[in-house]
């Protein structure tokens, strides 16, 4: 597994130069620097271990594809909306609505879920133009996609922290979603308040939209396609709870086996067999080689976790983090979402961040409950996601509606972060307080 791990890494920084693959190559780099200099000739054989660091998450990387294979067979988004039009009467549910639907979409198509979802309200509100209406839809998107990676356990960051941090799966996801609901009812506060600043009305437009683009007569239709959508989302999420209660393979692994039975299984019932094969085929052909960036990061990383680990490296950051907190007013879980921030602001997306800091914290003994170290970390993660303009949401969002990447991420959503980042800290000191 090391050799093949190591030609791996070689030919995806080869495939990938310099100019497409900087990250991987940086880790690489730093790795052989750090190795060297702490290590001396022990270097290569902590690399020869470290190359299989990441191999769990590396599988789950190469089988989520499949979980969004499933959710492009039908027009499940179409579904959910025409079935609850009902309950779309007002601009703030529709804006709701929306937040809570791009989380559960991202449970299958991860942040592919905004330039899917995009392309629908754009087809449904495509007359409704102007930066306001871009508002309207980018932020509902962007943070509806930021609050789930606090608790949608298919992407693969939030899956590793909880792994490398041994914290509770059934309590983080339900306190995962509880932070994703105040999410998503504090960015209802900046919508009113949005709305009542620019005086345009939103509720008028979306409802017109919604009777001339959502016919009748397809209600059926769409309730039936709703229901199997619930019922797609109940069998992909409950079995994973099941089976990870039982037997003591690891959450990343788990999720790795299900999801092709599950994926297999859609199709199967489906009588589509012949597509599955077709997918599959492609994706083994070409859809790999996408892969190969995603690859470069794991492998490099998880060389460096393991030589940062045996030089010391790991708890040096541990105690300076600690001193600080000590010597400064700054708690840890203070401290913790802006080390995450940081790297996301100088181009390292959720998942490289989650396990270089997952990777380094693992371990390290902090004296907090590990539900609320992983609440810290993806906090911060939720955050970059808002803001940053080097990760692909706000760049998929950017390149989907038009706008600048600054007006997207800052100018849209940084007062909405500030108020998040505040409100998520208060709930965990209360925690800290009762726990």
């Amino acid at each position: 597994m090391s050799a093949a791990g190591l030609g791996a890494l070689v030919l995806a920084l080869i495939h990938l130069g310099p100019a497409k693959g900087p990250v991987p190559s940086l880790l690489t780099s730093a790795s052989l620097v750090i190795g060297y200099a702490a290590l001396g000739n022990e270097l290569w054989s902590m690399m020869w271990e470290g190359i299989r660091e990441m191999s769990s998450v590396i599988l789950l990387l190469l089988v989520v594809p499949a979980i969004g294979w499933v959710l492009r067979e039908e027009h499940y988004i179409e579904a959910l909306v025409g079935s609850a039009k009902q309950l779309f009467n007002t601009s703030k549910r529709f804006y709701a609505g929306l937040m809570f639907m791009t989380q559960f979409v991202a449970y299958f198509l991860l942040f592919g879920s905004i330039p899917m979802l995009f392309q629908f309200v754009q087809v449904l509100l495509g007359d409704k133009k102007g930066e306001d209406w871009e508002y309207f839809k980018g932020t509902a998107l962007l943070r509806g996609f930021g609050v789930s990676t606090i608790w949608v356990i298919s992407i693969p960051s939030v899956v590793f922290i909880i792994e490398s941090t041994g914290a509770s799966l059934g309590f983080t996801l339900i306190q995962g979603f509880f932070i994703a609901v105040l999410g998503v009812g504090l960015s209802l506060l900046f919508l009113l308040i949005h709305e009542k600043r620019s005086g345009i009305d939103y509720t008028t437009g979306i409802l017109a939209e919604l009777e001339e683009k959502m016919a009748a007569s397809d209600s059926s239709r769409h309730q039936s396609l709703a229901k199997e959508f619930i019922i797609l989302f109940l069998t992909l999420f409950g079995p994973i709870l099941v089976i990870n209660s039982i037997v003591d393979w690891g959450l990343l692994l788990t999720i790795s086996m299900w999801v092709p039975v599950w994926s297999l299984s859609y199709y199967c019932l489906k009588k589509k067999s012949r597509p599955f094969v077709s997918k599959t085929r492609t994706y083994l052909q070409s859809g790999l080689l996408q892969k190969s960036q995603e690859l470069g990061i794991m492998l490099s990383a998880g060389m460096l976790i393991t030589i940062v680990h045996e030089s010391g490296g790991g708890t040096w950051a541990i105690n300076m983090i600690v001193t600080i907190s000590e010597t400064t007013f700054l708690h840890i879980l203070w401290i913790l979402p802006f080390l995450v921030i940081f790297l996301g602001f100088v181009g390292l997306g959720p998942l490289t961040v989650m396990v270089l800091v997952g990777g380094i914290l693992e371990g390290a003994g902090l004296p907090y409950p590990p539900e609320l170290i992983v609440l810290s970390l993806t906090l911060g993660s939720a955050i970059t996601v808002f803001l940053s303009p080097l990760i692909l949401p706000l760049i998929v969002l950017s390149q989907s509606n038009g706008l600048s990447m600054w007006k997207n991420g800052l100018r849209f959503n940084l007062g909405y972060s500030i108020s998040f980042y505040v409100l998520v800290q208060i709930y965990m000191m209360i925690m800290l307080a009762i726990w």
